[in-house]
C-alpha cells in the first residue's frame, strides 16, 4: 500500500507577472516621485532603513491620484490577484469556503536607493499582503547576491529548533518590473540593500477579508 502524504500548514507565495506595464510602470514613477517632492515622509516608525514611503491611502478612492489611468489599472489587477489569492487560502486554511467575502485594499509606494533596506516586519493589521514592483535598477536585481532582493523566514519557529543539515529557512525572490508578490501577512520578510544608481520602487498593499 502506496504512503499517504499530507501537506500541513502550507505557506504559499504567489507571484504572477502583469503583462505590458511599461508606459503604467513610467506613470507610477511619476506619481512617486511628485509625492516625494511635495508630501512627507512616512518612513518614520516603518521598516524601512532610509528611503522614502508614501502614505498608507495611495489607493484609496479619494485619493489625488484615484483617477489616474496608472492607478485605475493598477488596482484592477490587484483586485483580480487578491481575488485568485484568497481563495488559494480558503482552499488551503479554511474547513469550508466562506459564503460572502468582501475586502479593505490599502497600500503605500516605497521608493529606495543604494544603501537602503527593509528591517524584518510583518503586517499584523492584514491578511494577505504583497508589492509589486515599479522599478528596478540593474545593482537592486541581486542575480548572483542578496542585493536588493525580498528575503521570506521559515514560519515554523520550532522547526528551527533543531535545523537538517543545509535546511533551508529563507527563500529570497528577485524582484522584477511588473511583477506582484503576494503572501500572508504575518509570513516575516526584508529587503536587502543594494548599490549603485537608481530607484528602486514598489508598491506595497494589505488586504483585510471580512468574511460570513
Amino acid at each position: 500500500m502506496a504512503d499517504q502524504l499530507t501537506s500541513l500548514y502550507p505557506t504559499t507565495l504567489m507571484r504572477r507577472h502583469l503583462p505590458n506595464m511599461e508606459e503604467v510602470n513610467r506613470q507610477l514613477a511619476g506619481i512617486i516621485a511628485e509625492l516625494a517632492a511635495t508630501g512627507p515622509n512616512m518612513v518614520a516608525g516603518t521598516s524601512n532603513v532610509g528611503g522614502f514611503q508614501t502614505r498608507e491611502d495611495l489607493l484609496a478612492e479619494n485619493n489625488r491620484f484615484a483617477q489616474h489611468s496608472a492607478m485605475v489599472t493598477l488596482r484592477s489587477h490587484f483586485i483580480r490577484t487578491i481575488q485568485d489569492y484568497a481563495k488559494l487560502l480558503f482552499e488551503q486554511e479554511c474547513m469550508r469556503n466562506p459564503t460572502n467575502v468582501d475586502f479593505m485594499l490599502w497600500g503605500w509606494g516605497v521608493s529606495l536607493k543604494a544603501g537602503h533596506s527593509q528591517e524584518l516586519h510583518v503586517h499584523p493589521t492584514a491578511h494577505i499582503s504583497g508589492v509589486y514592483y515599479v522599478a528596478v535598477p540593474p545593482g537592486a536585481k541581486g542575480e548572483t547576491s542578496t542585493n536588493g532582493k525580498i528575503r521570506f523566514y521559515d514560519p515554523r519557529p520550532r522547526a528551527n529548533m533543531n535545523q537538517l543539515f543545509t535546511q533551508i529557512t529563507r527563500h529570497s525572490e528577485i524582484p522584477a518590473e511588473g511583477d506582484l508578490l503576494m503572501f500572508p501577512s504575518w509570513l516575516e520578510h526584508s529587503v536587502a540593500a543594494f548599490e549603485g544608481e537608481g530607484d528602486r520602487i514598489c508598491i506595497a498593499f494589505n488586504v483585510r477579508l471580512n468574511m460570513s
